[in-house]
Order: C-alpha cells, then sequence, then structure tokens
C-alpha cells in the first residue's frame, strides 16, 4: 500500500494518506470515480472546504503522525454554519444534546435521503480533491452506489445484498433484492429463528411466503406473494424485522472478522495478519470450544491441524507429521 505525506500551512503534523481500501465485506468503501485517486488529494481545515470540494478522508488524532481515515462514501462538500437542520438527523440531534456552539463546528454536507449531515470541528483537518480538479474526472454519482448489506439472526444467515435505503429506513420495511437473492433468502428463510414459522415457495417468477395457517391473524390471507418489479428485483420485507450485516470483532484483539463456513457452520475467522483466532461471535469463551477443529496446509507442503478457535494443536500436528514421515531406513 503506498503512502505519501501532505503538510498543512500552520501545522507541525505529518499528514498520512493512503490508497482507499478494497471493498471486502467488512470494509465498504465506495470507489472513486475513474482516474480519481488519492495522489489527487490535498490537506485543509474544515472551514477552508468549499463547494464542490470532494471530501475524501479524515484524520486520526494528533499532535505527530496523523493518518488518513477514509470515509465510506466521499462526497461532495456544499459547506454551511452549523445551527441545526430541518431533516431531524441523528448527527444534528446529537450534536445538540451535546450543547455544542454552533461557532465552533461547520456542516460539510447537509443531510439528504441516504446520509446525515457532516459536522465537524471547524479547525478539523480535511483530506479533499479541490474542485478545480475533481471537475477533470467524472462526478462521484457516476459510480454506482454500494448495495446495502442485510442478515436474519445475527448474521446467522446472509449477507443478502439490496438496493441502497434511505436513511429513514426501518427493519420491518423491505428491502429490494435480485432474484438470485431472493432464491437465497427464500432457502434461509424457514431455517433461521426469524421465520420459523414461514414457509416459502416459488410460483413461477413469483415468491409466495406463508405463514403457519394456526398462527395468521387474517385466516383469509395465505400469505404473501412477492413480483417481480420491472426491473425484475423482488422487496421482500415486512414479516421479520432485518438486521443490518456486521460481523464480530475478534475477542483476541478486537479485529475485523470475516465469515467462515466450517463443516456447515458459520463461524468468523479474524482478518488480522497475525492473528488465526476463530469465534462464534457471542463473545462467551466456552462457545470458541465447540468449533469444530480444521487443517491447513502451509507453504512447505506441511499439514498442519488446528483447534476450532484457531489455536495450533500440536500434538494432533506432530502425530500426523509422524504417520506421514520418511520410514527409518530411509
Amino acid at each position: 500500500m503506498s503512502e505519501r505525506v501532505l503538510t498543512l500551512p500552520g501545522s507541525t503534523d505529518r499528514f498520512v494518506v493512503t490508497d482507499r481500501p478494497e471493498l471486502t465485506l467488512t470494509d465498504r468503501y465506495r470507489p472513486l470515480p475513474d482516474g480519481m485517486n488519492t495522489s489527487h488529494l490535498t490537506v485543509v481545515r474544515a472551514h477552508q472546504v468549499r463547494a464542490g470540494d470532494v471530501v475524501v478522508a479524515l484524520f486520526s488524532d494528533g499532535p505527530g503522525t496523523r493518518r488518513a481515515e477514509h470515509l465510506e462514501e466521499a462526497f461532495t462538500a456544499d459547506p454551511r454554519d452549523y445551527s441545526g437542520c430541518q431533516e431531524g438527523c441523528e448527527e444534528c440531534e446529537d450534536t445538540a444534546a451535546s450543547g455544542l456552539t454552533a461557532d465552533r463546528y461547520v456542516c460539510l454536507a447537509p443531510a439528504d435521503d441516504v446520509m446525515d449531515c457532516v459536522i465537524v470541528f471547524r479547525n478539523t483537518p480535511v483530506a479533499i480533491v479541490p474542485a478545480e480538479t475533481a471537475a477533470h474526472f467524472p462526478p462521484l454519482h457516476s459510480v454506482p452506489p454500494l448495495p446495502d448489506l442485510f442478515a436474519l439472526d445475527d448474521g446467522e444467515h446472509g449477507p443478502y445484498e439490496a438496493l441502497p435505503v434511505p436513511r429513514a429506513f426501518g427493519p420491518w420495511q423491505p428491502i429490494s433484492v435480485s432474484r438470485a437473492t431472493a432464491e437465497q433468502i427464500a432457502t434461509d428463510l424457514p431455517a433461521s429463528h426469524a421465520g420459523r414459522h414461514l414457509t416459502c415457495r416459488w410460483l413461477g417468477d413469483c415468491l409466495l411466503i406463508a405463514s403457519d395457517p394456526r398462527l395468521r391473524t387474517d385466516p383469509g390471507r395465505p400469505g404473501r406473494l412477492i413480483q417481480p418489479d420491472a426491473d425484475g428485483r423482488y422487496r421482500i420485507g415486512g414479516l421479520w424485522a432485518w438486521q443490518e450485516w456486521s460481523t464480530p470483532p475478534c475477542p483476541d484483539c478486537s479485529t475485523a472478522t470475516e465469515p467462515v463456513d466450517v463443516e456447515g457452520e458459520r463461524v468468523w475467522r479474524c482478518t488480522a495478519a497475525d492473528c488465526t483466532r476463530r469465534t462464534c461471535g457471542t463473545g462467551d469463551p466456552d462457545d470458541d470450544d465447540d468449533l469444530p477443529p480444521y487443517t491447513e496446509t502451509d507453504p512447505d507442503g506441511a499439514t498442519i491441524v488446528y483447534h476450532g478457535t484457531g489455536e495450533i494443536d500440536v500434538e494432533a500436528t506432530a502425530e500426523l507429521a509422524a504417520q506421514g514421515g520418511p520410514d527409518e531406513d530411509d
């Protein structure tokens, strides 16, 4: 990963800018438009941001070396003095509740259907692509928005990709998914806790989600029939609460984890290069003892046996090596 060190007039801090993170299940960073990259960044104070500047990152606390903390969604600035907003967004409510004075803060972009207001201290260092530079590249909206990720049962089933939902989205509202994702939901739902009283059946291009007849509040309704819209997408929801997809932190080092399926069981592997810990995601160490063991082959071709948690099973590995080792006569 490349690094650039930027400076800010009047500051002795070093501002380190790194490449924008790659998109993964755990790192949801929307790419910048074609041709625009971190080589076009400069650092200014928040009160120096101008309309049309593209805000890409903030920085870790100083003083000294301060590293870029990329925003998941870069945005085009529309700065104004902070005086609260008419949208009732959480950011403005939290700022007002904290009793912060408007003369010390600036709103870099007002709330819209998707994003809360972006409110920062006036002197906060901000990494931007200046408006005159950004004008040479496609606009931010030329990059398709990343799908939102949803799950059932605290991540036991999912993630399911859906079109981005508005800021005021509620968990009982439907999400818009592709046919392939609808098929996966139909497979997972009856086996989940959320859908334990539901059945799913395809009637041609339509998906019928029906409840147990004994639990229906309206006996005349056989279920919910979901038809594809003009774009072939399915709006599914209203019968259970959707959960935003997230992965549990590693209980050893707090790094984000990634899902791994082992013997039909969903577990989580730490993404830190020097940590192999796996966890059920409950935070209870006793649960980790029940994870199934697994094996991996190292670069030299040796087979390593691991406990379910990710720790090496020294005895099993040694026994396996002895069984596959050379004969004494050799």
